[in-house]
Parts: structure tokens; sequence; C-alpha cells
């Protein structure tokens, strides 16, 4: 079944409880919350604070995705802010096991993240250690990009290696996604969508969603 995960990047600050809460009845499954540092990508979006407390105001499962340089030294950190899921990006270290092991020690689940210029066999060694894979397919850090074509190709990659290993990671896209392409990334295999501009920016969120999941 597809879910929806809303990504609060492109909520309105000032009324963020509000924000979460309209996401969360009109029928959004997961919670993105977007982390960058400034250095890792050149984009500064939430801390701690503001995590935890976006944490607090849903029931919805919590997905921290941590676009920062050094990702083991806040894992526990976001984990005690009440994420459920925890992503590292690929590009971040060079001991991935040791990050989902650090993840798993803080009773977590473990995922992996590839910006749009990594390739999927980069991950194909440890795929079978995470519960989610995160295509990044946009400029990674940004809100309001256009989908990266070529992404498709890396997503009908990531459903073969996990046909062909017998696995069961879900499968993420984050960015660029429109009510006239998201339909069609599901139809590739892709289990979860993560959108920020255009949930936030709906007029009517349940009806969207609703439309997205192939309920009306």
């Amino acid at each position: 079944m597809l879910a929806l995960s809303a990504s609060i990047l492109s909520a309105d600050f000032l009324r963020l409880q509000e924000e979460i809460t309209r996401m969360e009845q009109g029928g959004c499954d997961v919670l993105h919350i977007d982390v960058t540092d400034g250095h890792f990508v050149p984009n500064l979006t939430m801390g701690l604070c503001v995590a935890e407390a976006a944490c607090r105001a849903t029931k919805m499962r919590k997905d921290a995705h941590l676009m920062i340089s050094r990702p083991q030294d806040f894992i526990k950190k976001f984990a005690d802010a009440g994420a459920d899921l925890i992503l590292f990006h690929h590009e971040a270290t060079s001991h991935p096991f040791e990050m989902i092991k650090y993840i798993r020690e803080s009773g977590k689940m473990a995922g992996v993240a590839l910006d749009p210029a990594t390739p999927v066999r980069s991950i194909a060694h440890y795929l079978h250690a995470v519960d989610a894979v995160l295509l990044v397919t946009v400029c990674v850090g940004f809100g309001g990009q256009t989908y990266i074509d070529e992404m498709d190709a890396k997503v009908e990659e990531l459903v073969s290696l996990r046909r062909e290993k017998g696995l069961h990671f879900e499968i993420q896209v984050d960015g660029g996604l429109t009510p006239e392409n998201a339909r069609a990334k599901h139809e590739l295999g892709v289990d979860t969508l993560v959108a920020g501009s255009m949930l936030f920016q709906s007029p009517d969120v349940r009806q969207l969603v609703r439309q997205l999941k192939g309920e009306c």
C-alpha cells in the first residue's frame, strides 16, 4: 500500500502544530523531518528543539532525514527527540554498518538516503541491514524543485535488487513530486512518497491523499 510522508520543510513554521495536524487529519502516514547543517548541504532547516516539538505534535510515524556531515554524533539525540526511523546519507559516512548499529542500539529503525548522483550499487552490500532506502530525487536540502526524471531508473534498480535478494526494505522517493507524477512512482515500485510543496500547498489534503492512494 502506498504511504504519504509529509516533509515539514515546506510547512508554515509559524503554524507548525496546525500544519502537522492538517497533514495527519488529511490521511498522511508519516511526518518527514528534514535536518540540514549548512555543511553537508548549503542550507539550514531545523535543530533538535523543533524536531522534538514536531515529534510530540503527531501520532504519525516520524522519519528523521539527517542531511548532515557527522550523523553519528546526532543519532541518539534524534532518537531521544522521538524519531521512529532515522535516515543517514551514504555520502556522509565511511562506516554504514556502524551507523546502522548505532541506530538499532537507540531502539529505532535504520534507513539510508542517496543523493541523485550516487549509484544504487554503492549500497547493495548492506541493503539487507536497513529498513528503508530513500532516493533523493532533487538537489538535496531544498524544497520546491522539479523531479529529476533520470531517478526513475534508480527506483527500478532498487526494486529489482529487493526482489532478487528477497529483501523487504521500504523504498522512498523525496523531492519534486506533483499530483501529475506521484502515482507513477508508486507504479514503479515506490512504497512511500515524501512530499512537501505538493501536500502543504494543497487546499484539500484529504482529497489529494485519497487520489494518490487510488481511493477515489
